[in-house]
């Protein structure tokens, strides 16, 4: 990230948690439309569009994107991913464990129906109970009680303090429900469609096929340019591809950086990347064989081609990963070159066929074994990855063959715990702060249904560094914690980080977005500088 974003993370992460922060006013751009010139239809491509619309059930990148001009948070992330205000205009942190949010007057859902403070206080509690098999219950695992303390204030109490909750009120997890909703039954289904204080509202949804947006009127950020946008299920790269050449669609996000020198040479569209902060990675499940064996999983790290997977696919937008976090992730902690340098003294597992044989042949399983690996036929890169992995882990012995599986099937196989033995992981973060991929890959907390510790790692020391990371406002603190979770990490091996991409999106050339970010499925996209090319 640029140092204006450095700056102004380490302000907010030094601030917060020691006095009170208010904030007025939305500083991103948002674009208020007249009625004389709104655009009738945008028509938007995604690689995949979920069985369902609710969240809870749904936590993707591609709901993110449809349901991030639906619903909104409290609070929001800014273009340069600073928070900012949302449904709430003004926010406070009185002390580490309280946080109060003050609605902003004049907020509707898309039935007409004000926002209140119960709704807040609803989606919360929502996501609290066990019962509800929230996907995003783990954000809220600090919190101790949410109270209504008026119809427009709510007071969110923690545990201890927690310096990832702040971020919560603006990505997914915080997207507020209408209290009655969340009672209903089959929200997020056609005949249930969520409703949201965003700028859309939902009107059709063919689920795994398409979703229809309506603009609103009253919404109180301002007229949305497009009155209407509709999303359509493109699966195939080359569909999309050509669906933009013959003017079908006018933009598509999850650009395959692979495929960009394609999509640059089309005379109707240009392509906009940024740093995604997301990192892929192979998960090993340690709880069980054959990966409960150090060895193995030292092996498989040694048969990962990491640069030249860079080279092939990425196009040098990106960078092979020899740790989880991006360096950028540690924005406020530690200035880039100086996570590079710590980088460079973590265990390390080079490309090496000889190696990866060595290892294996220490192992319990010398004479190799069979593997089968689950992947997303959405991700652009998931099966390119497991291609080469899968070429190079036979040539040491292990016989590996991909399960290619729709996103929807292998993301729910994923968080039901099935069949997690080896599995391919592409995760891009929720909000900027160096605790939130270790917490949700490597906490003991998440290593259960529903949680993302798929390699079912769990470490006291880890688990007891990770408190410190989160509860400790001092960056040194917190800084010396995550070191030493990184070590222990990389020299257990529960995963291999392979590469940490850039985004990237293709746009019609008839419209310009200047708030592309790597938050693009968090934010009300189409209204952050959506306007005519």
């Amino acid at each position: 990230m640029d140092i204006c974003l450095t700056r102004r993370y380490a302000m907010v992460n030094g601030v917060l948690l020691t006095a009170a922060v208010a904030l007025s006013g939305p500083r991103s751009i948002i674009r208020s439309a007249s009625a004389g010139d709104q655009i009738d239809k945008l028509t938007w491509a995604l690689p995949s569009i979920a069985d369902t619309l609710f969240i809870p059930h749904a936590w993707t990148t591609y709901v993110g994107a449809i349901m991030s001009l639906v619903q909104e948070g409290s609070l929001t992330f800014g273009d340069d991913l600073a928070l900012e205000p949302a449904a709430a205009d003004s926010w406070e942190q009185p002390d580490p464990t309280t946080l109060r949010y003050h609605l902003r007057g004049g907020v509707t859902f898309g039935d007409g129906t004000p926002l209140t403070a119960e709704d807040v206080a609803a989606t919360i509690q929502y996501h609290m109970n066990p019962d509800s098999g929230s996907q995003l219950a783990s954000f809220y695992s600090s919190v101790a009680a949410v109270e209504v303390t008026s119809k427009d204030l709510v007071t969110v109490k923690l545990k201890a303090p927690d310096v990832q909750y702040i971020y919560t009120a603006a990505h997914m997890a915080g997207f507020v429900f209408k209290k009655e909703q969340l009672a209903a039954k089959g929200i997020g289904t056609p005949e249930v469609l969520p409703l949201g204080t965003g700028p859309y509202r939902l009107i059709e949804f063919v689920p795994t096929d398409r979703v229809v947006l309506e603009a609103r009127d009253d919404y109180w950020g301002g007229k949305p340019l497009a009155k209407r946008i509709v999303f359509q299920a493109i699966p195939d790269r080359q569909a999309r591809l050509l669906a933009m050449q013959h003017g079908d669609i006018d933009g598509t996000f999850d650009v395959a950086i692979s495929d960009l020198n394609q999509w640059e040479a089309l005379d109707n569209a240009k392509v906009k990347t940024t740093p995604s902060l997301g990192v892929y990675a192979l998960i090993l499940d340690q709880s069980a064989p054959p990966f409960d064996d150090i060895h193995v999983r030292r092996a498989v790290a040694h048969a990962v081609d990491r640069e030249g997977l860079v080279k092939a696919l990425l196009k040098g937008k990106g960078e092979a990963a020899t740790a989880l976090n991006p360096p950028q992730m540690w924005s406020g902690l530690m200035a880039a070159d100086q996570v590079r340098a710590f980088y460079d003294t973590l265990a390390d597992y080079p490309f090496d066929l000889s190696q990866a044989k060595a290892e294996l042949a220490k192992s319990g399983h010398a004479d190799g074994f069979d593997l089968s690996i689950p992947a997303s036929t959405a991700d652009p890169y998931m099966i390119n990855v497991l291609q080469s992995v899968v070429e190079n882990l036979k040539q040491i012995g292990i016989r590996a063959k991909i399960e290619e599986l729709d996103n929807n099937a292998w993301l729910a196989q994923y968080f039901r715990h099935e069949k997690l033995g080896m599995q391919i992981m592409a995760y891009y973060p929720d909000y900027p702060d160096a605790v939130s991929y270790p917490y949700l890959f490597l906490s003991s907390s998440t290593a259960r249904k529903d949680g993302l510790n798929g390699s079912n790692f769990k470490d006291a020391k880890v688990d007891a560094l990770l408190k410190i990371a989160i509860e400790k406002s001092d960056p040194k603190e917190r800084t010396n914690a995550l070191k030493e979770v990184f070590k222990i990490v990389n020299e257990g091996v529960p995963l291999v980080p392979i590469f940490w991409p850039d985004s990237a999106m293709a746009l019609s050339n008839k419209y310009s977005l200047t708030g592309y970010t790597a938050f693009w499925y968090n934010i009300p996209w189409a209204m952050r500088g959506f306007g005519p090319g």
